[in-house]
């Protein structure tokens, strides 16, 4: 690239500018989008897994060249050679190459954060982001279908205490909660809180609360949750009759035994007989999509299976949606670091999500759904992952995970479960208490629901 002497009109005629050129002193690797989308010689699914390794790349470059030195381009990748960085120095009046003095620190400056930012959601995306603002929205509405944690990896990018060390150093203990697996077999509990909000309670306890939740514990050991949010348009409660009926459903279909007297009647007992084959996402929100057509309403639904040996899978059809909440190494967190981490597991089936998909310029109601049960077409998202000792899995109605001006959902959830933890109260049922606490406090327009998963040793 080159800069040449300004045109006289411009008014800059005294000013001479020198001709810079770059030159590479090597054949510089495909940019990140195209090893993951065009070349696949680089796995989209297991980009977060690879990152450690471009961390030191990264740290090098601001080492050596300085901060300021990354865009989006940067970010590139070899199947042999593995990450390249391709840092853009700085230049001198004379043209002289300005490299590191060392008199300031190597930390990612914001232009820094930002390239790595664009070219990991770029990578992923079905578009190319526009800028830092359009990369942190597609990671929000489509964090379901990218690579699990990356929502939470670029959050941790922007804040700077994290980084002060060096990127490698500020994302490692991170990238050890998202390799996190069980060491043996665990075991599941799970708490739930569920409020009507002020804005829509009218009095009528069919109409009210249009969320259901049911929980079965299968003869397999297995812990089968499931939350549904009622979409009514008109007021008239077919939300909630076309939730009740799909939970139904449901149900009979995850083989309960019946209702445990214990735990109420939102929780079914162990079935006494061997366990039934259980039907595949396909067959099984084709049958939930039947039922709630049958009760002349919609619902969004997610629903979680955790086994006793850690696996675990997320079927979801809406805006209901399912995060993780995993603490981080009590050894690893510096002063001023939250000591949890969160990501989310489940996309948003919402008009705006379509738009954003191909627009950067997308707009509208969020609200506005594109798939629910009872339409006859309801699609559904469905990911298998790993749940290790510690982890909160939460399960939510849209009410009870609407977002702050300026805060991440992620990180509300983290922070919350931070500050429950060190006042010492039970951070699972509490935290599914502070939520629907939080909805109410935000306005309470909406039917607010969680239900809080703690997954421990067996």
């Amino acid at each position: 690239m080159g800069v040449g002497t300004p045109d006289e009109r411009t008014g800059f005629a005294r000013l001479v500018l020198p001709e810079v050129r770059v030159e590479w002193p090597v054949e510089l690797a495909p940019v990140l989008r195209e090893s993951v989308q065009d070349r696949h010689t680089l796995d989209g699914g297991k980009l977060c897994a690879e990152l450690p390794s471009l961390w030191r790349a990264v740290d090098t470059a601001l080492e050596r060249v300085g901060p300021g030195c990354l865009v989006p381009e940067s970010i590139r990748h070899d199947p042999y050679e593995g990450w390249q960085v391709a840092a853009l120095p700085r230049y001198g009046p004379d043209g002289e190459l300005q490299l590191r003095d060392g008199a300031e620190p190597a930390r990612p400056r914001a232009r820094d954060r930002s390239a790595l930012i664009q070219a990991l959601v770029d990578a992923v995306a079905e578009r190319p982001s526009a800028d830092q603002a359009d990369a942190l929205a597609l990671l929000d509405v489509m964090a379901g279908t990218f690579p699990l944690g990356l929502d939470a990896v670029c959050r941790r990018l922007l804040l700077d205490v994290e980084l002060r060390r060096g990127v490698g150093a500020g994302m490692a203990p991170l990238h050890e909660a998202l390799e996190r697996r069980a060491p043996g077999a665990v075991s599941a509990v799970c708490y739930l809180e569920s409020a009507v909000g002020s804005r829509k309670a009218k009095g009528d306890p069919e109409m009210d609360n249009e969320d259901v939740v049911r929980v079965v514990r299968g003869g397999d050991g297995a812990l089968r949750m499931a939350v549904f949010d009622g979409v009514t348009g008109d007021g008239d409660g077919s939300g909630g009759r076309a939730a009740r009926a799909a939970a139904a459903r449901l149900v009979q279909m995850w083989g309960s035994g019946g209702a445990d007297p214990v735990a109420g009647p939102d929780v079914a007992a162990a079935d006494p007989q061997p366990p039934r084959p259980l039907p595949g996402p396909r067959e099984l929100i084709g049958e939930l999509d039947r039922a709630a057509a049958g009760a002349d309403g919609g619902a969004a639904v997610v629903l979680v299976c955790v086994q006793p040996d850690g696996t675990a899978e997320v079927i979801s059809v809406g805006d209901a949606e399912v995060w993780l909440i995993r603490p981080l190494q009590a050894d690893a967190v510096r002063p001023r670091e939250l000591p949890y981490t969160a990501w989310k597991m489940t996309p948003a089936h919402t008009v705006y999500a379509e738009r954003l998909r191909s627009s950067s310029q997308a707009h509208g109601d969020t609200s506005s759904l594109t798939s629910v049960l009872g339409d006859g077409t309801a699609r559904w998202a469905h990911r298998v992952f790993a749940v290790a000792p510690g982890d909160l899995l939460l399960l939510a109605s849209d009410g009870a995970t609407g977002a702050e001006r300026g805060r991440w959902v992620g990180d509300v959830l983290a922070g919350t479960a931070a500050d429950l933890d060190a006042s010492g109260r039970p951070v699972a049922p509490a935290l599914a208490a502070a939520l629907t606490a939080r909805a109410e406090a935000l306005g309470g327009w909406d039917n607010a629901t969680a239900v809080v998963c703690a997954i421990d040793e067996a």
